[in-house]
């Protein structure tokens, strides 16, 4: 006699809607440092680059990649809250892309 799988499943399962949720904020915060990827590269090709600019970018690529790489799943209200953080953020990086 075998159990039943969802008796093995471990405690730690994330609901199917948590998951998705949690995933979307990754792949925002993902978005959000290639957007700063590209404002970076933008501005080292420029005659005479913004050294300064450069590093504020390089400095929120990295805080927004510690984020990323530390945000727990279970953490449902800081996951919802940095998704829509991030996904401001996004639209806001994307127009100072078009506008260089």
């Amino acid at each position: 006699m075998t159990e039943s799988v969802a008796h093995n499943a471990p405690e730690s399962a994330l609901p199917a809607g948590l998951a998705v949720s949690h995933q979307t904020a990754l792949d925002i915060m993902g978005i959000a440092i290639v957007c700063y990827s590209v404002l970076i590269e933008q501005e080292e090709g420029r005659p005479a680059p913004d050294a300064d600019q450069v590093s504020r970018w390089e400095r929120e690529l990295d805080a927004v990649a510690e984020l990323r790489r530390t945000l727990d799943s279970r953490d449902t209200e800081r996951v919802r809250r940095l998704a829509d953080e991030h996904a401001a953020l996004v639209r806001r990086l994307d127009r100072m892309i078009e506008d260089s």
